[in-house]
């Protein structure tokens, strides 16, 4: 137990000296530097690390862009319920990018990260929503996601609410407005 403590906290030490060697925030900004500590980390189990580790692969600007890799440890990261990482993972699926495409594993991986409160993708469910985009069309489902998404600062989502709002009568607002109030992220 101790071992796997210790492990856990490597891990999240590599993923934060990750960060710095970065930004160069207290110490020379070096990728490669930054590459090593989030690929320990990734290595150690770190989430977090897995999750950088994959951007720096989906980006190709640290290192050499590789969307196979990048999948590899979103979807680790992602596996251990991490929100960015399901997102990007759902992006990946949808795209086929680094993967074959499945639209079904992406909608499944972009719904886990709605649920646990990540605002790209509660944007991304409202919309679908309010189209009628593979789910039943409900305003009030919509607004909800997309009110959700816009509270965190998501400017996309409060454009669509502007857009929503002309459609919807008073009742449905109130109503999704009440669903606002008792949702809480899934873990």
């Amino acid at each position: 137990m101790e071992a796997h403590r210790g492990r856990e906290r490597r891990g999240r030490a590599q993923n934060i000296l990750g960060r710095m060697y970065q930004s160069g925030e207290g110490v020379s900004r070096s990728y490669p530097q930054a590459v090593k500590c989030f690929r320990e980390a990734a290595e150690l189990g770190d989430e977090n690390g897995q999750y950088n580790l994959g951007r720096m692969y989906q980006r190709g600007k640290e290192v050499k862009r590789d969307c196979r890799e990048a999948e590899k440890w979103f979807r680790k990261a992602a596996q251990q319920g991490h929100d960015k990482a399901q997102y990007i993972l759902g992006v990946l699926c949808e795209k086929g990018m680094g993967i074959q495409r499945d639209l079904k594993e992406a909608e499944k991986w972009k719904l886990k990260a709605a649920e646990q409160g990540e605002a790209r993708a509660q944007n991304h469910f409202g919309v679908r929503y309010a189209k009628g985009a593979g789910v039943p069309m409900d305003y009030t489902v919509a607004y909800m996601w997309l009110r959700l998404a816009a509270r965190q600062g998501n400017r996309l989502a409060q454009k669509n609410i502007d857009i929503l709002t002309e459609k919807m009568t008073p009742e449905q607002i109130s109503n999704a407005e009440q669903m606002v109030l008792e949702w809480k992220p899934k873990t």
